[in-house]
C-alpha cells in the first residue's frame, strides 16, 4: 500500500525535480527507480554533434519536441566541446547526444563540484513515440537496438510505445553513477510516478576494473557476435560452459557432478538416428538394453504445450506407441520447438533425449500417474536440460534472430572526463527477466523441472544463458560467457543448490527449511492447466529434501518438525482455495490447497515462539504407497488447543494518506464471543496493531473490497512472550466448523474444522482472547477488564511500555495530588485510599510476578499450559470474575 503517491508528495514540496522509489526486490543499494517529476526536454547540442561525421545517415533530427517538454533549461544550448564522446559501435544522434550530455554533466560535477550540477537537470527527452526508436534500431544505433529487446521481453505493442515518451534519467547528487535509468511515460495520462516505468537500467561497468575478458573477449576489438542464436559461435559458448562445469577444475561445480546413479527413463527418444534419418524414434531402455550399454545421457526438455499445444502436439499414445518404437515420427512433422531440442541434444554429441509429450502416454492415466511421480529421477539424472523459454508453445522454437548487439556491451569514451572509458550492459534485472517474465516460468511444472537439473541450458528471446548448482559462477551469457560480478543473479530466484549452497548444509539445519519456503512462495504463484497436479508437481522437490531432512516427515508441502508454526501461512489477496472437485487435493491447512501465491510463516529458531497445542496425530494418505511426497487421498492434523470464537470485520473505507502515515485510519474489529455467540468485547486497529489477520478467499488486501464478515473460531498456535521492545503476541488460525452447525465428528469423537485464515493478536488484546467475563449478574464490564489488564500487564506489555506507563503515572499523580488539596468529599477520599492500596498491593504482586516470569523457562512448562503460565497475579476476587478457556481436541481436515 502506497501511503504517499507522487501527486501528494508534490503538494507538500514543489521544489522536488525527481525522487527514487526504493523496491523490496533491489539487489543492491543503488538498484532503485527514478521518477523525474518535470517533463524533460531534449538533450541540447554540442559543436561536435553538428560536425561528426557518420558511416550512414542519421535519423531526422527535427523530430517534434514532447508537447510537455519543459522549457528553459539551465544547460547551455550548445555544450561545450570537451563533453563529446566516442562510442566504439554506433549511436543515433538522438542517443548520442543524450550520452554526450551525461558527458558534460560528469565533467560539471567532477571539475566544478556538487554544487555546480546542482543545477543541471538529470534527465532528458529521447524518444517522442517509436518512430524515432525503430528508425534508430534499423540504423543499428546500439542503445535503441538495447531498448528494442527489452520492450520485446516485457512484450509491449508498439502502439502503446508510439504514445510514449522515452526518456533518459540517472540519480542526482552522486558520483559516480552505477546505472543509467529509462523510463517510459504515457503521453494520454497525467505524468506521476505510476505513469513513469523505468523499462531499462544500464549498469556502468569502468573499464579501469572491467577489461574485455568480462565480455569473453580478449581485447577490445574481437568483439563477435552472431545473428542467431543458431550459429556456430552460440554452440560453441554453450559446450564451453559444459565442459567447464563437467571439469570442476575450481571444485566449486561439485553438486553438478554427483555420484553417477544409473537410472534411466521408462522411454527416451533417439537423437543419434534422427540425425541420419531425419525420422524420430521411441526406444526402451528396458527393450534395448544394448543401445544402451556405452551411451547411457540424455537431455531433458522444458516447454510450454499452450493451449494450441494441448490439441495439436503429436503426442505418444497407446494407438501410436508401437509405430513410434518401429519406424519413429518424421521430424519435419514435430513442432519447431521440438526440433530445435534435437539439434541442440546433438550439439553435445548426447545420444537420447526426454521430453514429456512424446515418452508418455498421454491417453493412460495408469502410465501418466506412474511416470510423473518418476520426475524426480528423470530431471536430476539428466546430463542438462534444454529450457524453451521464450516460447508460448511448441510452433515458436528454440532459436533466435537477434541483432548481435543485443548481447555486446556499449564501450564509451568520455573525452571531457579524462578520456575515462566504461562499458554499459543490461542490468541484472534487465539480463535475467528474459527468464524469469518469460512464458515458461510461469508453469508450475516447469518450476520444479528448472529446479531439479543439474544444468540448464536457456533459450531466451535474444541470448543464451546457462544455470548450473555451482556455488559460483553458476551463471553465463552470450552477454557474460564468463559470468559477472553482479551482487544477485537470476532476480534473486536462482536455482536453491546455488542459492543456498544446498549440497553442504547440515541435515535438518533451519537453512534447509529456509529454502524450502523460499521455494513454497515461488511455487505457489505458478501457473497450472490442471490445479489437481500441484502436489505431485512438487513432489520431486520435496524427495529432495527428504534427503536433507532424514529424520523429518513430509506432511503435503510442510514438515512435520516445523509445526505448529508452518500451519501460519498466509495467502495473498488474489489467491482463494481450489474448488471441491472429484479428484482430492490438500487439506485446508496445507498451503497447496490454495489456488495463488502465498507468504510461508517465518519459522523462528531464536527461541523466543512458543508452541500453545499439542499435537496428537497426523495422519496423509497418498494415492500410491510409495510415493507419499505425490497425490494424497486425504490427510488430517489432531491436536489438543483452545478455541474462541470470533468475527473479523474489516474495513474498507478508502482513508487520506495522513491517516495512515499517522498509525491510524484502517478501523478493522476483532470481535470476541462466547460459546453461546454472545458478544463480550470489541477491538479496533485504529489507532495501534491490537490485531492483523489474513483471509484463505479471493479478497483485496488493499482493503478496498471484501467480505463484510468473516465469522469462525480462533484457535491459538503459537506465543511470543514480552520483551524489551515488543509486547506479548499470539498466532493462530481461523478455523470453521465442516458441516456447517451440525458439525462432523472424528474417529475419537473430536469435533472436525477446515481452516479459513490466519489471525494475530498483540498486547493487551491477548487477555481478552485468554479469558472469559463470567455473567453473574454483579459484573462492572469494562471496569472488571481494566482491572485484569492491570494486574496482567506484566504478562503483556513491553518492558519499555511498562517503564513508560510508569513514569506516565507518576507525573500524574504529581498533579491529581496538588488538585486533590483543594477539596473533596470525605467518601471520595476514602475511595482514593482504598484504590491507591490496590494498586501498590497491584504493583508489589506485579514486581513479583515479573522476577518469576525471568525464572520460568516456558519451554519446559507443558504446550498446553503455556497460554496461562505467567497469569498468576489473577486473585481470588478476580478469578471468580473470569474463566479460562477450555482445553479441546480438533481435527483439521
Amino acid at each position: 500500500m502506497n501511503l504517499l503517491d507522487s501527486d501528494e508528495i508534490l503538494t507538500l514540496n514543489d521544489k522536488l525535480t525527481s525522487f527514487v522509489l526504493v523496491s523490496p526486490n533491489r539487489v543492491d543499494d543503488d538498484d532503485v527507480d527514478i521518477f523525474v517529476v518535470k517533463a524533460p526536454g531534449p538533450p541540447p547540442s554540442t559543436p561536435h554533434d553538428e560536425t561528426r561525421a557518420s558511416s550512414a545517415a542519421h535519423p531526422d533530427e527535427t523530430t517534434e519536441p514532447c508537447p510537455d517538454a519543459a522549457q528553459g533549461s539551465k544547460v547551455r544550448a550548445t555544450l561545450p566541446e570537451t563533453a563529446s564522446i566516442d562510442c566504439m559501435t554506433r549511436l543515433c544522434d538522438i542517443c548520442h547526444k543524450a550520452l554526450n550530455y551525461l558527458g558534460y554533466y560528469l565533467d560539471v560535477f567532477r571539475s566544478k563540484g556538487k554544487e555546480a550540477a546542482e543545477d543541471l537537470p538529470t534527465a532528458c527527452l529521447l524518444h517522442h513515440g517509436a518512430k524515432t526508436l525503430q528508425d534508430g534500431e534499423d540504423e543499428r544505433c546500439h542503445l535503441c537496438v538495447f531498448l528494442m529487446a527489452t520492450l520485446r521481453v516485457e512484450r509491449l505493442a508498439m502502439e502503446s510505445i508510439d504514445q510514449s515518451n522515452i526518456e533518459i534519467c540517472w540519480q542526482s547528487n552522486t558520483t559516480p553513477i552505477k546505472r543509467l535509468h529509462f523510463a517510459l511515460t504515457h503521453r494520454g495520462h497525467p505524468r506521476s510516478a505510476k505513469n513513469y516505468w523505468n523499462i531499462l537500467k544500464l549498469h556502468i561497468w569502468p573499464s579501469s576494473e572491467f577489461d574485455t575478458a568480462l565480455f569473453g573477449m580478449s581485447d577490445e576489438g574481437s568483439m563477435k557476435r552472431h545473428s542467431s542464436t543458431e550459429s556456430a559461435l552460440t554452440r560453441d559458448n554453450a559446450i564451453h560452459w559444459l565442459e567447464r562445469c563437467q571439469a570442476n577444475e575450481d571444485g566449486k561445480h561439485s553438486q553438478c557432478n554427483p555420484a553417477v546413479v544409473d537410472c534411466l527413463p521408462l522411454r527416451l527418444l533417439d537423437v543419434k538416428s534422427a540425425m541420419e534419418t531425419s525420422m524420430l524414434k521411441l526406444a526402451m531402455p528396458a527393450d534395448t538394453p544394448d543401445a544402451f550399454d556405452s551411451e547411457r545421457q540424455y537431455v531433458t526438455l522444458s516447454h510450454c504445450w499452450g493451449k494450441w499445444g494441448a490439441s495439436e502436439l503429436p503426442v505418444l499414445t497407446k494407438e501410436n506407441l508401437a509405430k513410434r518404437l518401429r519406424d519413429g515420427v518424421p521430424i519435419s512433422e514435430l513442432p519447431k520447438t521440438f526440433q530445435d531440442a534435437v539439434k541442440v541434444a546433438s550439439w553435445f554429441n548426447i545420444r537420447w533425449l526426454w521430453i514429456d509429450s512424446l515418452c508418455i502416454l498421454q491417453n493412460c492415466p495408469e502410465d501418466w500417474q506412474r511416470e510423473s511421480i518418476k520426475m524426480y529421477d528423470i530431471y536430476k539424472n539428466a546430463l542438462l536440460n534444454i529450457s524453451a523459454d521464450d516460447s508460448p508453445d511448441g510452433r515458436f522454437g528454440c532459436f533466435r534472430d537477434r541483432d548481435p548487439l543485443a548481447v555486446l556491451p556499449i564501450n564509451i569514451c568520455f573525452r571531457g572526463q579524462e578520456n575515462w572509458k566504461c562499458w554499459l550492459t543490461q542490468d541484472a534485472h534487465a539480463v535475467f527477466n528474459s527468464i524469469t517474465k518469460s512464458p515458461l516460468a510461469k508453469r508450475g511444472w516447469v518450476f520444479q523441472e528448472r529446479q531439479l537439473s543439474r544444468r540448464v541450458l536457456h533459450f531466451t528471446s535474444h541470448e543464451l544463458m546457462w544455470e548450473c548448482c555451482a556455488e559460483a559462477p553458476y551463471f553465463a551469457s552470450e552477454t557474460f560467457p564468463g559470468g559477472t560480478p553482479f551482487k544477485s543473479v537470476f532476480n534473486g530466484k536462482p536455482k536453491f543448490q546455488a542459492k543456498s549452497n544446498f549440497g553442504a548444509m547440515e541435515h535438518g539445519s533451519p537453512a534447509v527449511f529456509q529454502a524450502w519456503n523460499t521455494i513454497c512462495k515461488e511455487y505457489s504463484g505458478k501457473v497450472f492447466s490442471h490445479v489437481k497436479d500441484k502436489l505431485v508437481a512438487l513432489s520431486g522437490l520435496a524427495q529432495e529434501f527428504e534427503v536433507a531432512l532424514p529424520d523429518d516427515t513430509y506432511l503435503a508441502g510442510i514438515w512435520r518438525s516445523t509445526l505448529p508454526q508452518s500451519l501460519l501461512w498466509q495467502s495473498s489477496g488474489e489467491s482463494r482455495p481450489v474448488p471441491p472437485s472429484k479428484h482430492y487435493l490438500a487439506p485446508t491447512w496445507s498451503w497447496l490447497s490454495i489456488d495463488g501465491p502465498i507468504s510461508p510463516f517465518h519459522l523462528d529458531y531464536s527461541g523466543s515462539t512458543y508452541s500453545l497445542v499439542n499435537i496428537v496425530d497426523v495422519k496423509t494418505t497418498a494415492v500410491f504407497s510409495s510415493k507419499r511426497t505425490a497425490s494424497l487421498k486425504d490427510a488430517s492434523i489432531t491436536m489438543r488447543c483452545f478455541m474462541r470464537p470470533v468475527e473479523i470485520r474489516p474495513d474498507y473505507k478508502k482513508k487520506p494518506w495522513y491517516m495512515l502515515a499517522m498509525g491510524g485510519g484502517k478501523a478493522h474489529e476483532l470481535v470476541i464471543k462466547d460459546e453461546d455467540g454472545e458478544e463480550t468485547s470489541r477491538v479496533s486497529n485504529f489507532h495501534s496493531d491490537a490485531f492483523h489477520f489474513s483471509f484463505d478467499i479471493e479478497w483485496d488486501q488493499d482493503m478496498e473490497s471484501g467480505p463484510e464478515v468473516v465469522a469462525g473460531y480462533f484457535v491459538p498456535l503459537t506465543m511470543n512472550k514480552p520483551t524489551e521492545n515488543s509486547s506479548l503476541s499470539i498466532q493462530g488460525l481461523l478455523v470453521e466448523p465442516v458441516g456447517g452447525d451440525g458439525q462432523v465428528e472424528g474417529e475419537e469423537g473430536e469435533a472436525t474444522y477446515r481452516r479459513i485464515g490466519v489471525l494475530s493478536v498483540f498486547g493487551p488484546h491477548c487477555q481478552r482472547i485468554k479469558y472469559k467475563l463470567v455473567h453473574d449478574g454483579t459484573n462492572e464490564g469494562e471496569q472488571d477488564w481494566d482491572r485484569l489488564l492491570q494486574r496482567l500487564r506484566v504478562t503483556h506489555q513491553s518492558f519499555e511500555n511498562m517503564k513508560r506507563a510508569e513514569s506516565k503515572n507518576e507525573s500524574e499523580g504529581e498533579v491529581k495530588g496538588e488538585a486533590e488539596g483543594e477539596a473533596e468529599g470525605e467518601a471520595e477520599k476514602a475511595s482514593e485510599e482504598i484504590n491507591t492500596k490496590v494498586i501498590e498491593a497491584d504493583s508489589r504482586e506485579q514486581l513479583s510476578v515479573s522476577e518469576r516470569g525471568a525464572q520460568i523457562d516456558i519451554s519446559l512448562v507443558g504446550v498446553t499450559e503455556r497460554l496461562y503460565a505467567f497469569d498468576e497475579a489473577v486473585d481470588e476476587e478476580l478469578g471468580k470474575r473470569f474463566e479460562r478457556l477450555d482445553l479441546k481436541k480438533i481435527k483439521l481436515v
